[in-house]
């Protein structure tokens, strides 16, 4: 498998700007999940900037086999994942009562409509599409924990920018 070595686009890494998802002292807890080896620990990286504790996964598979242990606070998860997808994984999710209303952000491919489409039937909180920056991460970390977006209500990170607030 190769690693997808521009999944995050130039300039995403800026310091000083961090990813406004924490607003305790507690560290957010997400779930990780890619096959590209290099975005997982680009995105760790920026996660633990962020205060963000983060735990990484490979497949979907093994994220459905973590969750009981690791109890994410969101999953991170990208559409394209071997053995379970990551839309396959959300779809579960939604239909158990320990993990429905778990946070799912799906990554996808660029220009992939398709997927943003299933990863909103399967009841995704929000889409990024690969490559994207800081800033669109961001954003859809800012809409689910503002409580902006609810199971099922996938939106693609165009239609959620306006939620961050002007100093991000």
């Amino acid at each position: 498998m190769q690693c997808n070595t521009h999944a995050v686009k130039e300039g995403a890494f800026e310091r000083g700007n961090p990813i406004p998802v924490c607003r305790t002292q507690q560290p957010v807890r997400v779930l990780l999940a890619d096959t590209g080896e290099l975005l997982r620990q680009q995105l760790a990286a920026m996660l633990s900037d962020a205060n963000c504790e983060v735990m990484a996964a490979a497949d979907g598979f093994e994220v459905l086999c973590r969750l009981p242990e690791l109890r994410p606070d969101v999953l991170l998860i990208a559409s394209d994942l071997p053995r379970l997808s990551g839309i396959q994984v959300c779809s579960l999710l939604r239909q158990s009562p320990d993990f429905a209303a778990l946070p799912v952000l799906i990554l996808t491919g660029a220009n992939a409509l398709v997927d943003r489409v299933r990863a909103e039937l399967a009841g995704a909180n929000a889409c990024l599409e690969k490559p994207f920056r800081r800033s669109e991460l961001q954003a859809a970390f800012s809409a689910v924990f503002d409580g902006q977006l609810n199971p099922g209500r996938a939106s693609s990170t165009e239609s959620v920018d306006h939620v961050l607030p002007s100093d991000c």
